[in-house]
């Protein structure tokens, strides 16, 4: 019988690493390092990885929480707690950034979540349970619902800016940036109560399938339940932490990728990989557990939390500081990401998936790597 024992008290004194780190940066006693130099960099690493620590902490208090709270409430937990981060994440290095590379960052970061958890991390978890079994099963009507909604939510988010005439470029006027934000807003929101309350069965393993998979789960003790006091605090103050940290992160960033003479599309790269680290690890143990429907739940559930919750904030952040982000995605990632939506489409369609599922997915992925390694290294010089 397998259980669920609360994480280990000892590794939460790893936060005392971003405490520290928090202390040094809000106190004002960062040493002065010269933008550019190697200990610049350094510091920037130590501050990643600070950020790291606090969210893995944080997810893995969720992730308690998320047990004994059982589905669909425990993957709400799970998701929120990562979009807390990102929204943090995002924001700061926004208001932070170079103007011309924080307009876009938003954008990045959006397009980089929905790669990194619809490509990288789906085709990970299916050649890992493609390794272990044949096929894996999941409720069908889970992906169904997810799908649908973020096609839509990416489509009119990170498309629709590009393809109207509201704006040049992938930019939207005043009434449309009202529009997207409202009903990003508004289908997260109806689709949350929805899945918590009429179609909660839609989130769960199929009954056929619970036999294989999920009898090896013991049942939660109404106790467990109620011992939620110290995972709940824990998560709240790793979560302080990193949103703390995350304030200093805009900066760094920038100066970092100027020093390593990588394309400002990396940021969005970076910022996703510290949100999505945590969770992905969550999702990919339970695929090689054989619980693709908790797979299935986490990274579908933070692809539509990040456009439907992230797209408000910073709407919101938008016309509170004047700074206004270019939502609309390049013609090669557009390719990329209707690719995405359709490959998605048709391999969750069955509730089932295999290994060569998987391989077509982590194809995309490093498609979607190569063309801002192309992007970056520019067009060849044309000899005089």
């Amino acid at each position: 019988m397998r259980s669920h024992p609360p994480a280990s008290r000892w590794w939460d004194l790893l936060l005392l690493a971003p405490l520290g780190t928090v202390v040094v940066s809000l106190g004002g006693l960062e040493p002065a390092f010269a933008a550019g130099s190697a200990a610049s960099v350094a510091w920037s690493g130590w501050l990643f990885a600070a950020i790291l620590i606090g969210a893995f902490r944080a997810i893995s208090h969720a992730d308690v929480i998320a047990e004994r709270l059982g589905e669909p409430l425990g993957t709400i937990v799970l998701t929120l707690a990562a979009i807390t981060i990102e929204v943090a994440a995002v924001c700061s290095v926004m208001l932070q950034a170079d103007p011309a590379e924080g307009a876009t960052v938003v954008r990045d970061s959006m397009f980089a979540v929905l790669m990194l958890t619809l490509n990288g991390l789906i085709g990970l978890a299916l050649v890992i349970g493609g390794i272990r079994r044949r096929e894996q099963q999941f409720n069908l009507q889970s992906t169904s619902s997810y799908l649908s909604l973020i096609t839509v939510l990416a489509m009119i988010t990170l498309w629709l800016p590009r393809a109207s005439s509201s704006e040049e470029g992938g930019w939207m006027s005043d009434p449309m940036e009202i529009f997207v934000g409202g009903a990003s807003l508004l289908i997260y929101l109806v689709f949350l109560w929805l899945q918590t309350t009429y179609y909660r069965e839609f989130f769960t393993a199929p009954a056929a399938d619970a036999g294989s998979s999920r009898a090896d789960v013991e049942p939660i003790a109404p106790a467990a339940r109620r011992s939620l006091a110290v995972p709940v605090t824990l998560l709240i103050v790793s979560l302080l932490l990193v949103i703390a940290l995350a304030k200093t992160l805009g900066g760094k960033i920038s100066d970092t990728l100027d020093v390593l003479n990588l394309p400002p599309a990396i940021g969005g790269v970076l910022v996703a990989a510290l949100v999505l680290a945590p969770e992905g690890l969550a999702a990919l143990r339970a695929a090689g557990r054989d619980d693709m429907q908790r797979t299935v739940n986490v990274l579908l559930g933070s692809a539509l939390a990040t456009i439907g919750l992230t797209v408000p904030a910073v709407m919101v952040l938008r016309f509170l500081t004047g700074i206004e982000p270019e939502m609309g995605l390049e013609p090669p990632y557009l390719v990329l990401l209707i690719a995405t939506l359709i490959v998605s489409t048709i391999n969750l369609a069955r509730g089932r998936v295999n290994f060569l599922q998987g391989m077509v997915h982590l194809i995309l992925f490093l498609a979607w790597i190569m063309v801002i390694l192309d992007e970056a290294s520019g067009p060849p010089a044309v000899a005089p």
